[in-house]
């Protein structure tokens, strides 16, 4: 699997060029190398692509890069394949990610989204959906914090808008100042969280890490599926949020309010015309994902362990 670090870097360049590269391949003829009728091995280029919407881009904007950058040599019956994938993301609104992908012709294959579609959408627009991961959004506070007592949710909004400033306004004891962290996306914005993309106007932005080092009265907003294994370790706590603490379980059985589940949703029926992809490549594809290379990306790409269903 290819990685991509360094300041600046963003995947939409690579996303772009692999669209160019796969859309010249399409028009011109399809196959890398195309092979006759009865022949029993399949060289060509396959692509995927993949949307989402923007607050699952830092999670899964690589997950294109499942199958990796050499050649998938597999067999599908008494057909052999020499598969070269160019797979692409593409960060896209979820009223249009379902537009596009219910249309008969074209390439969009599969969507994620960050809740379940409804039977009258996956009707309507001819999809199917399958749980892919689950994860929560946790507020974290150093182990000493009053917070860790636990929050309501207006007690959370609060905190999250500024309009709670001092744990003083909370719980009994000394003043003591709230100063909220918030990690940033590949774009250096704050990342959509709770349901929300604006914080408190004295938020501070910063990375994943300076997350997880909070103290004295700071708290700051993370993914459960990061912070997990330095919660374990003690110093840090996720806050209990309406008397339920978040964990692997409560985002399980969905008592913790702030769980959710990552679902990707594709065509019952391939797209017909340019572009369209046989059934062989949707095949191999969610066999990529859904197998043993899927889940060793899921528990641990990016330094999380997104809990498999």
């Amino acid at each position: 699997m290819s990685t991509h670090t360094g300041p600046g870097y963003s995947r939409m360049m690579v996303t772009a060029r692999r669209i160019v590269i796969a859309t010249s391949l399409t028009l011109v003829c399809g196959p890398l190398l195309a092979a006759p009728a009865d022949a029993k091995t399949v060289s060509e280029f396959w692509q995927i692509s993949l949307q989402m919407p923007a607050q699952l881009w830092d999670d899964a904007a690589a997950l294109p890069d499942i199958p990796g950058n050499e050649i998938d040599a597999f067999s599908l019956g008494s057909t052999k394949y020499r598969i070269r994938w160019t797979n692409a993301s593409i960060r896209q609104l979820p009223k249009y990610m379902l537009r596009q992908q219910g249309g008969k012709t074209g390439v969009t294959t599969a969507g994620l989204y960050d809740r379940p579609l409804t039977k009258k959408q996956m009707k309507k627009f001819g999809l199917k959906q399958r749980l892919l991961w689950l994860d929560a959004d946790v507020l974290l506070a150093d182990a000493g914090s009053p917070a860790c007592q636990g929050l309501t949710g207006a007690q959370l909004d609060g905190v999250l808008d500024g309009s709670i400033t001092d744990w003083q306004q909370v719980f009994a004891g000394q003043p003591q100042a709230v100063t909220l962290r918030v990690p940033s996306d590949y774009e250096g914005k704050p990342r959509k969280m709770f349901g929300r993309a604006a914080y408190a106007p004295g938020a501070q932005r910063t990375t994943d890490g300076a997350t997880l080092s909070v103290t004295g009265g700071a708290v700051a907003v993370q993914k459960l599926s990061y912070a997990a294994k330095y919660l374990a370790a003690g110093g840090v706590c996720a806050v209990p949020i309406e008397g339920v603490v978040p964990s692997e379980q409560t985002t399980r059985d969905r008592t913790y309010q702030h769980a959710y589940g990552v679902y990707y949703a594709s065509r019952k029926k391939p797209t017909k015309g340019i572009g369209a992809k046989p059934a062989a490549l949707i095949k191999r594809w969610e066999y990529l994902l859904f197998g043993p290379v899927g889940d060793a990306y899921l528990t641990s790409a990016g330094g999380r362990q997104r809990f498999l269903p």
